[in-house]
Parts: structure tokens; C-alpha cells; sequence
């Protein structure tokens, strides 16, 4: 008969398990980087001149999100914002050309308007010297002592056109008709039209044009008529409702030609100049109030 040890009696334990470290996050900075220049990028490429910078940007933005769509083709995060970038430079670089184009056009048009300043046309233009007369004038100034000061250019304050000259420049050929006092015509056109203020009076400039630019031009956009009064204020309120009003004419080819009147509220009786410019940039030209 065997017995049994009354003593106590000991199981094995399982051994705990071994954590298992997770293999690293591969990063993709390159991603990220190329994504935030191309924003930035994009954010300058309608600033002038700043955006030739942005162009270059947009340049290392793109290389930088390409090589991030690499790395994120082979296992990396991020390829949504890697392609974003891309997007984005590609924007940002036409941005830039597009902005560029924009403005090289517009300061040529500034340019060209700034020589628009209408000047005498046809007959009434000043006739060329004569080349012997001109050496002679210049051998007279030479021996002169004391030689008169030269008159002041025609059209400005000092020597403004008369009326009966025809001006003009690329773009037009203008005729003023000779201003008139004109409010029983204007009230006479519409009786809601509200009286002049004291002192002040409407008067109304008889306007013809030929449009003579490659393109096409609108008589009340493009030419421009103010009173410079002597007190060397400039007037341009209009009167309300006038006859033969030069809004109504519409857009003109090369050739077209408009009538119409213009009309501004200025001093009682006109002591002045008129002026006349034609085009946004160009400088005017004066005309003697009475002439």
C-alpha cells in the first residue's frame, strides 16, 4: 500500500508574453515641406514683383513634393498632401506667368496713354522750320544778350488752344464747339433738372469726335471735359438731363465719328479755362474760355 506526501504540491505558470515592439513610423517631411512652399507660392504669385520670387518657390515646391509622392509610393504616409503640392506649384507657377503677362500689358498701356496728350492735327498743326531759318534763329539766340524768355508750349494753362483748333492723338481727333450758358435749354429738356447753386451756372461744350485708334473707343469713357476756373479749382459736375447728351453715343470702330454735348457747373460767367483730356493717363489740354 503506497502512500501519498500530504505536503503542498507546485503547477507550472505559462511565461508571460513578449511585447512586440512595432516596427517606427517612416516619416515624409519631404511631403510636407513640398506642400507648404507651393502654398506660399501661391499665396505671392499675384504680388508684382515679389511673385518672381514666387516663381522659384513654386519651382522647389514642386521638385520637393514630387520626391515626397516617391517616398510615399513605397510605403511612406502622406501622399494626399505629397499630390496637393504638386497641385498647388503647378497653380502657383501659371499664377505667376498669367500675373506677369497682366501687368507687362498694363503698364504698356500706361505708357502709351501717357503719350496721348492731344496736340494741334491738319492745318492747324504748326508748320516744320525751315532748316536755314532754324540755323539762323539759332546763330541770332547766340549773339542775343539778353534773349527773351520762350513762350510756354501750346495747350497748357499759360497758352491754351482756342476753340476753332482741331487737337488730337492715336487714339482721337477732337473739335470743341465754344461753350455757352445753357440752363433754359436744360431745363427746357427735362423741367425735373434742379437750377444751378448760387453762384455757379451750367454750361453746356458742343463735342465732336472721330475715333482714329486700332481699336475701339467710347467718346464719354475716353475723352474727359473740366473747367479750371480762376480762383485754380477744377469744376466737373454734371447739370442733370442735357439735350444731345455724349453718354448716349455708344462704342466706336476706327473711322466712327459722334456728336453730343458735355456740361459742367461752373463759376457764373466762366473765368477760366476749359481742358480736355483724352484718355485715362494722358494730360490735359486747356482752351480759353472765350476763345
Amino acid at each position: 500500500m503506497s502512500t501519498t506526501p500530504n505536503g503542498p504540491t507546485f503547477e507550472p505558470h505559462p511565461a508571460p508574453p513578449v511585447p512586440v515592439t512595432p516596427p517606427p513610423t517612416r516619416g515624409n517631411g519631404l511631403a510636407v515641406a513640398g506642400f507648404v512652399v507651393a502654398l506660399v507660392a501661391l499665396l505671392l504669385s499675384l504680388i508684382p514683383i515679389v511673385n518672381n520670387g514666387a516663381f522659384v518657390l513654386a519651382l522647389a515646391g514642386l521638385v520637393l513634393a514630387i520626391v515626397g509622392l516617391v517616398k510615399a509610393r513605397r510605403g511612406a504616409p502622406r501622399q494626399g498632401m505629397a499630390v496637393a503640392g504638386i497641385v498647388l506649384a503647378v497653380v502657383a507657377g501659371a499664377a505667376v506667368l498669367a500675373s506677369q503677362a497682366f501687368y507687362s500689358s498694363v503698364l504698356d498701356d500706361v505708357s502709351d496713354s501717357l503719350d496721348d496728350t492731344p496736340a494741334l492735327t491738319g492745318e492747324d498743326a504748326p508748320a516744320e522750320p525751315d532748316a536755314d531759318v532754324a540755323d539762323q534763329a539759332t546763330t541770332d539766340e547766340d549773339v542775343a544778350a539778353d534773349p527773351e524768355p520762350a513762350a510756354a508750349e501750346e495747350g497748357t494753362r499759360d497758352n491754351p488752344f482756342t476753340f476753332a483748333e482741331t487737337v488730337g492723338n492715336d487714339d482721337w481727333t477732337v473739335d470743341l464747339g465754344k461753350p455757352h450758358e445753357a440752363w433754359a435749354d436744360i431745363h427746357a429738356e427735362n423741367q425735373f433738372n434742379e437750377a444751378p447753386a448760387d453762384g455757379m451756372e451750367y454750361w453746356i461744350v458742343p463735342v465732336e469726335a472721330t475715333y482714329t485708334g486700332d481699336e475701339t473707343g467710347t467718346p464719354w469713357v475716353d475723352l474727359t471735359v473740366e473747367f479750371v476756373g480762376d480762383d485754380s479749382v477744377t469744376y466737373s459736375d454734371s447739370c442733370g438731363v442735357i439735350p444731345d447728351d455724349l453718354t448716349d453715343v455708344d462704342e466706336l470702330y476706327e473711322g466712327g465719328s459722334a456728336k453730343g454735348n458735355v456740361c459742367v457747373a461752373v463759376p457764373a460767367g466762366a473765368p477760366g479755362t476749359w481742358t480736355l483730356t483724352a484718355g485715362w493717363f494722358a494730360d490735359p489740354v486747356f482752351f480759353r474760355a472765350k476763345g
